[in-house]
């Protein structure tokens, strides 16, 4: 965990939930597994529950995840503050991650997620992506989250740990009082998603794709047959004109031997001459 990375959330903290610290609050930190150092100490208040969650077990975990897009050990509207740091950029399908993210968090809840715009590859075990704050948006705005603040660190400033180089983008968002249309709508986008990511759900999407890809074959060999069909009038009517243009080549020459057409081209000839 970078300094500036660190710095953000301690700002995030003091600027959005200071005014908190007599109230109850849980918070989670998704990919909370201590590396160089966590988010606990920021969040650390007698009122306060702070809950470290991860993939795998380790220091500063406190949930194991079995499924990183269906998270079973949470209940959905339990949680007050839901923040992520260095995460995002390593979650292969992170538009599902924002989908239960949005599902456990209670109405009127607020997440803080920060990930890198910039910076090396680093694997953990994968690193897939890089967020501008058009991208934060675009995430808050496909989860129907309220927007409170996006911004990245656009200009380098002084840290001596190398944390400048990823240039961290911060979306800050609330999740908007209880709204049964979109909990419906969340639910069953969320269900569509975790049956594809199921080995039914798998079965069912290659059918679907094998029934796709068999109306896209009919319909290729129908345009085929049809192509075909044109071609082989195409065929015909060449080989009619042929056959025509023939038989006119045989009729002139035909023409041309014959005792009439010398005697005419005879006439024409004495004709002009008579004619001077």
């Amino acid at each position: 965990m970078h300094q500036s990375s660190i710095d953000k959330m301690q700002s995030f903290k003091e600027k959005y939930l200071q005014d908190k610290q007599s109230e109850k609050l849980i918070i989670f930190d998704l990919g909370s597994q201590s590396i160089g150092g966590s988010y606990k100490p920021i969040f650390d208040s007698p009122n306060w529950k702070y809950c470290g969650v991860d993939l795998e077990a380790g220091e500063n975990v406190d949930i194991v995840l079995r499924n990183a897009y269906s998270w079973d050990e949470i209940q959905s509207s339990s949680v007050d503050v839901l923040i992520s740091g260095q995460t995002l950029e390593h979650i292969e399908y992170f538009w599902i991650t924002i989908m239960e993210i949005v599902r456990v968090l209670k109405s009127g809840g607020i997440c803080c997620l920060v990930a890198p715009s910039s910076g090396y590859e680093h694997r953990y075990p994968v690193d897939c992506w890089r967020f501008y704050p058009d991208g934060m948006r675009a995430i808050a705005e496909f989860a129907k989250l309220e927007v409170l603040e996006i911004f990245t660190q656009w200009k380098d400033e002084d840290y001596a740990d190398g944390s400048n180089v990823w240039h961290d983008s911060v979306l800050i968002a609330r999740k908007p009082l209880e709204n049964k249309e979109l909990m419906i709508e969340s639910q069953h986008f969320n269900e569509r998603y975790l049956e594809i990511l199921t080995e039914r759900g798998q079965t069912e999407l290659y059918r679907f794709q094998l029934q796709r890809s068999q109306s896209d074959l009919v319909n290729l060999q129908s345009k085929l047959h049809q192509t075909e069909y044109y071609a082989q009038q195409y065929q015909y009517e060449l080989e009619r004109l042929q056959s025509q243009l023939q038989q006119t080549q045989q009729c002139i020459k035909a023409m041309e031997s014959s005792k009439f057409w010398k005697m005419r081209n005879a006439w024409f000839k004495l004709k002009g001459l008579i004619i001077k």
